[in-house]
């Protein structure tokens, strides 16, 4: 095995990266090493600005001296690019979601088994210290046993300020595939497999408009719900409700909610900053605060755990399993939606590994051999 920080590459220059490298060059155990794209302009555009090396797409895929691959691409490309880097014997972190599809997914999965690579994948929101510490209290029975969860996430549409929001309309987008993995993983992160699902979907209407950019005033079809509201059960026994809509009137944000015997406990918004965790006692009506409240990126600090546990340091908690599962429920969410029938669950997770308090991805702890 290899030492010292892990050596990235990053496919997909989007305004995304901006995101997850103002994370990562604060990590030393990775080295970005270059960027590619398709579109080799904005590569080199990139590339200038975060003072790393440009290359084509397959110059990077061939460099022996990139371990793993860091997939920004759109949705529509990451099973593509993904397999692509599998391929090429690196091992893959991908941006949310892991496919498109089930199958998808998990041809990936099999991909990297078969050579015996890593797949790490986000969203990686659980890793925040405050929800650290929230996911600890709750295996250690803060709130009693579980009996039920609820999520939300009441948005205003993204075309009020997105320049080019016609793919989170299209096949594979809507509310369910743009922030429903931030809020499946936390609800698996925090109660485990998922076994059944019923949902259905609305749209408020058959078009929007983009608000702002070059295109500002133009129209396009929306074609897939722009509201979902899921069921969702869970292996124990627990069952959870989760509300995802871009058809609000106004920007309300997400929660995410757990009652048990003894209390509630509400996690940090899985779609937002790493604020403090807060827990309602039972029979009182006064939130108190858990603490923990962090700078923590909400993008970027699954990279180091993906680093650290490529180095063997520690488990993996950003798994391609995870995702993989998360894909599983949100297509049989879609399919449920369509069917108006319950929906089964085939795959599974093991359960997910909570790091200890001084967990630190800013921390150097992968150093070269002497």
């Amino acid at each position: 095995m290899s030492a010292g920080p892990l050596r990235l590459g990053i496919i997909g220059a989007g305004s995304v990266v901006d995101l997850y490298m103002s994370s990562m060059s604060a990590y030393p155990d990775v080295e970005v090493c270059a960027i590619a794209d398709r579109h080799p302009d904005r590569a080199e555009a990139r590339a200038t600005q975060l003072g790393i090396r440009a290359s084509s797409v397959e110059a990077l895929l061939a460099s022996s001296g990139v371990e793993a691959i860091v997939n920004l691409t759109p949705p529509g490309s990451h099973f593509e690019v993904s397999t692509a880097v599998l391929a090429a014997g690196k091992h893959l972190y991908n941006e949310k979601p892991l496919a498109m599809t089930k199958s998808q997914g998990e041809a990936i999965l099999a991909a990297a088994a078969a050579q015996s690579l890593t797949v790490g994948a986000a969203p990686d929101i659980t890793m925040g210290r405050s929800f650290r510490n929230a996911l600890r209290l709750l295996a250690d029975g803060l709130i009693g046993a579980a009996v039920f969860a609820r999520c939300e996430a009441v948005l205003a549409g993204p075309e009020s300020w997105h320049p080019r929001p016609q793919f989170l309309y299209a096949q594979g987008g809507g509310p369910l595939f743009d922030i429903g993995p931030y809020y499946l993983t936390a609800l698996v992160a925090a109660l485990g497999v998922i076994e059944s699902v019923s949902a259905i979907g609305t749209k408020k209407s058959e078009s929007r408009t983009i608000g702002s950019g070059p295109d500002e005033g133009t129209q396009f079809p929306v074609e897939v719900p722009s509201l979902t509201v899921a069921n969702l059960q869970f292996a124990t026994g627990i069952a959870a409700q989760m509300l995802l809509t871009f058809d609000s009137a106004s920007h309300r944000g997400g929660r995410l909610e757990v009652f048990g015997v003894n209390g509630t406990l509400r996690t940090p918004d899985p779609n937002g900053a790493d604020t403090t965790a807060l827990f309602l006692p039972a029979r009182s009506d006064s939130w108190e605060d858990l603490g923990h409240s962090e700078t923590t990126p909400a993008i970027g600090p699954g990279i180091a755990n993906f680093a650290r546990h490529i180095r063997g340091n520690e488990p993996l908690v950003v798994s391609g399993e995870r995702a993989l599962h998360v894909l599983d429920v949100m297509c049989a969410i879609e399919e449920s939606s369509n069917s108006g029938q319950t929906v089964a669950i085939q795959s599974s997770f093991a359960s997910t590994p909570v790091l200890p308090d001084s967990w630190d991805p800013t921390q150097s702890t992968l150093r070269s051999r002497t």
